[in-house]
């Protein structure tokens, strides 16, 4: 049985889908990979997959967290901006889609 959740150091652990726009170069490459790297030390909230572009100041991201709140309050804490911060309800990986 797959479950929704993920159940890390104490927590169930949903999937976030999150948006960033930025002012482009305001982080560096070195910047996101320190973002990402803290979202891995982080006890509550984990990265799970990120993608970006500097240069036109976009970023999209999955996180790991027990709630949308929890996800909101580390960018909040870390000073990153997001646009959005969505529950994944569905993933998928080259064709194959399942619930998430």
């Amino acid at each position: 049985m797959c479950l929704p959740f993920a159940w890390i150091e104490g927590y169930y652990m949903a999937k976030f889908m999150c948006t960033h726009t930025f002012s482009p170069g305001q982080f560096s490459a070195d910047e996101i990979r320190e973002l990402a790297q803290a979202a891995q030390e982080d006890p509550i909230v984990r990265g799970y997959r990120a993608f970006a572009n500097t240069a036109e100041g976009k970023a999209i991201c999955v996180m790991e967290a027990p709630t949308k709140e929890a996800v909101a309050a580390w960018f909040n804490e870390m000073g990153m901006p997001f646009d959005t911060i969505t529950r994944v309800e569905l993933e998928g990986d080259r064709g194959s889609v399942e619930s998430a």
